[in-house]
């Protein structure tokens, strides 16, 4: 205990001493920019039936909800190339002025979906630009957090540094709660056929609240004082991103993108497959009732975030990650066969309860990424190496889309039954949980590294 105070007294230097108006502002803004882009997902997720009805031929029910899932997956690799811009401009003129372009490039792009034209309109060039659009999305959603976590962790006080890296990643599972309950809304006043034909549009338009939120708190924010510090020292990097993969950085940045890459088949295992798997037979809920049981779902999520991300300030990052990877890869099956055979017998109560679990499990973790990553990269390369490393783990991780179609196609279909999905998607969290295992494993120990060049 001694010497974690003294770790803290040391660090007191390398951020503010105490928890002030800028903390509030820098970790409160984040979390509305965060907010905002699990607020687009989830609303692309958790509606793919009623937008496979809009934008694309009439097909198969789970074909047409894998195609509108598809094209997500395929414009999340954009969210790399987000990262390196953004991510170097954020080394190179400050974090603040990047999160004032990315929120309005968020907020924008989401919103564009409104205006989408139907399927019925002008036939395939509709799922055209819902892709373009989500490129976009993808694009703007990279850079928000090459920028945002390092501009919140650096506004943190040591001591704080863990609740606030939950609180701010918990702000994605609260936009997907969030998105979840106005989706419940809208079905409860306009009726399932009225939103297939109009009140999708409505949806979409909602994503400008939080946006505008942002911006406003954004503008009255100032840069961090370590980036200040980088600049008046003229310790400014010339090529911040590319340094990445230079000696002796490349070695961390491989780390992390591995571990990154099982992060990413944890968050998939719930944002992108749970309401897949509620909304398909076997299971007999209506989509109301699945809207329901993921929406209890992602706000045990962002609970799960903020308790992980709090924990790990006195356990360790490294040593909780593994402990909870183990955890998890032995009951990644049986939560994902109770969530399945609740949804089988209209059991609610079974249902949610797996779904609780399965939200905390797979989200807990998330909660260290902000200031992990933070502590893992020089501030000179921080927003490069905090956004790329993230954006790292979809490489390979973002093809969740394809991974459970072809193993239920070809390896599991028998146990999952022909329309459902629910043992594939719990062997893609079995293997997240082996992947981030190895990569933590793999790194050093962050608890009680400065933020400091």
């Amino acid at each position: 205990m001694a010497k974690k105070e003294e770790i803290g007294k040391n660090l007191e230097k390398d951020g503010p001493a105490s928890f002030g108006k800028d903390t509030a502002k820098a970790v409160g803004s984040q979390f509305l920019g965060f907010l905002l882009d699990a607020y687009d997902l989830t609303m692309i997720l958790t509606i793919a039936p009623v937008l496979a009805v809009v934008l694309l031929p009439p097909s198969s029910p789970l074909l047409a909800a894998f195609s509108v899932i598809l094209a997500y997956s395929l414009t999340i690799i954009f969210r790399p190339v987000g990262s390196a811009i953004f991510g170097h401009f954020g080394d190179k003129l400050g974090r603040r002025t990047d999160l004032i372009i990315t929120v309005l490039g968020l907020g924008v792009t989401s919103a564009l979906t409104a205006a989408l034209p139907t399927y019925a309109q002008v036939g395939i060039l509709s799922f055209i630009l819902f892709v373009i659009i989500r490129i976009g999305v993808g694009i703007f959603a990279g850079g928000e957090y090459a920028a945002g976590h390092p501009f919140a962790m650096e506004w943190t006080p040591y001591k704080w540094r863990g609740l606030m890296s939950g609180l701010v990643q918990g702000g994605f599972s609260f936009g997907a709660a969030l998105a979840a309950a106005v989706l419940a809304l809208f079905i409860s006043i306009f009726g399932q056929k009225a939103l297939e034909i109009y009140a999708w549009r409505y949806l979409f338009l909602t994503a400008l609240i939080p946006a505008v939120i942002a911006l406003a708190v954004r503008l009255f924010m100032r840069d961090t004082p370590i980036f200040s510090n980088l600049k008046a020292n003229n310790k400014i990097r010339k090529s911040p991103f590319t340094d990445l993969f230079r000696k002796p950085y490349r070695r961390d940045f491989f780390q992390v993108m591995l571990y990154m890459t099982g992060m990413f088949f944890f968050a998939y295992a719930l944002f992108a497959f749970v309401p897949t798997i509620l909304e398909h037979k076997p299971s007999v809920f209506p989509l109301g009732t699945a809207d329901d049981i993921y929406t209890i779902s992602t706000i045990a999520a962002f609970f799960g975030a903020l308790s992980f991300g709090a924990l790990s300030q006195i356990v360790g990052r490294r040593k909780l990650t593994l402990i909870w990877a183990i955890a998890t890869a032995i009951i990644a099956i049986p939560i994902y066969y109770m969530l399945m055979y609740g949804a089988t017998i209209d059991s609610v109560a079974i249902a949610m309860i797996a779904g609780i679990i399965i939200g905390v499990i797979t989200q807990g973790p998330w909660g260290i990424i902000p200031i992990y990553l933070s502590e893992r990269f020089k501030a000179s390369m921080r927003s490069s190496g905090v956004g790329f490393g993230y954006s790292s783990g979809i490489f390979l991780g973002g093809w969740f889309s394809i991974y459970v179609p072809l193993m239920h196609e070809y390896l599991f279909k028998s146990i999952d039954t022909p329309t459902n999905i629910w043992f594939s998607t719990a062997v893609l969290l079995l293997i997240g949980a082996i992947i981030v295992g190895i990569g933590q494993y793999l790194g050093p120990e962050t608890l009680g590294e400065g933020l400091s060049e």
